[in-house]
């Protein structure tokens, strides 16, 4: 198999046609489409629809998508090609993160490792599945930003497929309304004073959905949602249009506010840990350097005591109980 065709695949694959891709590698564009056909040709399947002059990967082509990557990265490695003559790193970074991660530390952190490594693409997906090593050992990833803790559902073949930890901190949720509704004056407020108002939520099965249901049920507080959004990111929107109220990252309490929202924290506080979970004996140089930035962080919130500990732990295979 032609490493060049498994990059070319892969172009395609993010940029969504072949004319985008062969734009983003600075190739003609016949490249592109006849290392498709040979790619296709030689594992005799289909590896993309073709919908226009738009290219969706199809079920064999989204399989092949983590091998790949995979692939790439350990070439890259092998060819020691990693950094250029005046010592900057290339290559590619894949992450993938809960989508309400996507706010706070780690667009800092992303943010700071392009400042460092800026000839490096980074690429970040969004983390559905709730078991981070599925990602991770299918190679669609080489990080995973999620809650913790998380369970291994994928048991490691090997000492090599040990998954590890970096916890960075804790998140903690309120809740938003909208402007003017009736709500307490104080802040924060208990979970039996939620009012009668009609929440905006998510569907139903991530862990963190599942403990606002248990913590409202124990509250008393539970009521018939005003509506339940696929796109978790547009809660805000709905809440601020006056739909409902809605959960939020603290994180976006100013954002909230300064928009018209009367803003609210809970006591007892809602929050959850969070940190990165990666498979460090397959860690690429790029993805290396990302951990290692991400340990700085956790080395200077460690030495401050106003801030939570961060820690770094070895995940077991069946998650910290």
């Amino acid at each position: 198999m032609d490493v060049h065709h498994l990059r070319y695949f892969l172009a395609v694959v993010d940029h969504d046609s072949v004319h985008a891709a062969a734009t983003a590698l600075g190739v003609a564009q016949p490249t592109v489409s006849q290392a498709l056909r040979s790619l296709e040709r030689e594992l005799g399947t289909a590896l993309f629809h073709r919908i226009g002059r738009g290219m969706v990967p199809t079920s064999a082509g989204l399989t092949m998508v983590g091998s790949a990557r995979r692939i790439l990265r350990g070439v890259a490695a092998a060819e020691g090609a990693v950094r250029d003559r005046e010592g900057q790193l290339h290559g590619r970074l894949d992450l993938s993160t809960i989508p309400a991660l996507g706010t706070g530390l780690v667009p800092a952190l992303v943010a700071e490792y392009r400042r460092r490594y800026p000839k490096v693409l980074i690429s970040i997906g969004k983390q559905s599945d709730d078991d981070p090593a599925v990602a991770l050992r299918s190679g669609r990833c080489e990080i995973v930003v999620t809650h913790l803790p998380y369970a291994d559902g994928a048991r490691p073949t090997s000492r090599e497929q040990q998954l590890d930890v970096l916890e960075l901190g804790t998140q903690e949720f309120w809740i938003a309304f909208p402007g003017g509704s009736d709500i307490p004056a104080h802040d924060p407020i208990r979970w039996e004073e939620l009012p009668e108002i009609p929440l905006v939520i998510v569907p139903p099965g991530g862990s963190h959905a599942e403990e606002i249901v248990r913590t409202m049920a124990a509250a008393g507080r539970l009521r018939p949602p005003a509506a339940v959004l696929q796109n978790r990111e547009a809660r805000l929107s709905f809440a601020l249009a006056g739909v409902g109220g809605t959960f939020i990252e603290r994180s976006l309490a100013g954002f909230a506010r300064a928009r018209g929202a009367e803003v609210r924290s809970f006591t007892p506080a809602l929050s959850r840990r969070y940190g990165l979970v990666f498979e460090p004996a397959r860690l690429s140089p790029a993805a290396e350097a990302f951990v290692e930035l991400a340990r700085e962080h956790a080395a200077q919130d460690d030495a401050d005591p106003a801030v939570s500990r961060v820690r770094s732990t070895k995940a077991r295979a069946a998650g910290e109980s």
